[in-house]
């Protein structure tokens, strides 16, 4: 029975130190496998931080996406006027950048290791009109954004300038802006230009002479553009030669000054389009 009892007890003791020994293996390996991480992640990062992997030369950023503005204009909009780890490019700054620019609705950004590159891709503005203020000459696209001219220098010379123009246009009529340019473009009748220097009188120029609305009202605006288009037929009745403007101010009662000194009041409006 002693000799029994002193082979478990030689077991016993063999056996807490090759699980002692495990342990100290499994710990050693986990300190290898640490340090060997740890390399390979800060050899990685100095690779990484070489010449080879930073975005430094106007080669290397590509745009993609763009139309009416140049690649020269829009890379001078970026914040790279140093060379920048492909990893430590400021993505956000450039993406609020561009995004803050009037001729861009949108803009993405991808990083290309291999070899590093810089790709932007941007969704330009349409223009829909041309824009004169007091302050300055451009477009404005169907959201009404104001956006100058001098961004197009240097793009697409095939393109062609909207024909529609707007005088007196102001930031704040924008508000107005988005549902006056799709009833216009909804109306029957061909508008050339906007006259909105004078608030209280909105002014169309269109094919059949030059229309007073008065102040602008959005219901009231298309009580006026239906009222116009069933005025269609009116050079049946009056010579376009004759007529200094249309005054649609009230439409219930639209007048057509003459250039005769005198006005003709048309309490029975002309057949025509509805």
């Amino acid at each position: 029975m002693a000799d029994l009892a002193s082979v478990s007890s030689n077991q016993l003791k063999n056996r807490r130190q090759d699980l002692q020994n495990q342990r100290r293996f499994r710990a050693l390996q986990a300190v290898w496998r640490f340090i060997a991480i740890a390399g390979m992640a800060g050899g990685l990062l100095w690779i990484l931080t070489l010449p080879h992997w930073t975005i430094g030369k106007e080669s290397q950023v590509i745009i993609e996406g763009n139309r009416l503005l140049s690649g020269e204009r829009i890379r001078q909009l970026l914040p790279l006027s140093k060379s920048h780890s492909v990893w430590q490019l400021p993505t956000q700054q450039i993406l609020t950048r561009l995004e803050a620019t009037p001729p861009i609705a949108n803009a993405q950004i991808t990083r290309q290791i291999f070899p590093p590159k810089l790709i932007v891709e941007i969704t330009e503005r349409e223009p829909v009109a041309v824009a004169i203020s007091d302050r300055d000459v451009g477009f404005v696209d169907e959201q009404g954004i104001f956006i100058p001219k001098n961004f197009y220098d240097g793009g697409d010379k095939n393109w062609q300038p909207p024909t529609l123009k707007v005088i007196g246009y102001d930031p704040l009529y924008r508000q107005h802006w988005t549902q006056l340019y799709k009833s216009i473009g909804r109306s029957p009748i061909a508008v050339k230009e906007i006259d909105w220097h004078n608030p209280s009188n909105l002014i169309l120029k269109t094919e059949m002479g030059v229309i007073y609305f008065g102040a602008y009202n959005k219901e009231l605006f298309l009580k006026q553009l239906s009222v116009l288009a069933r005025m269609q037929k009116l050079p049946s009745r009056v010579s376009a030669g004759q007529i200094t403007y249309i005054d649609l101010t009230n439409p219930d009662l639209p007048t057509v000054q003459l250039k005769l000194p005198k006005k003709l009041i048309l309490t029975t409006l002309p057949s025509g389009t509805p």
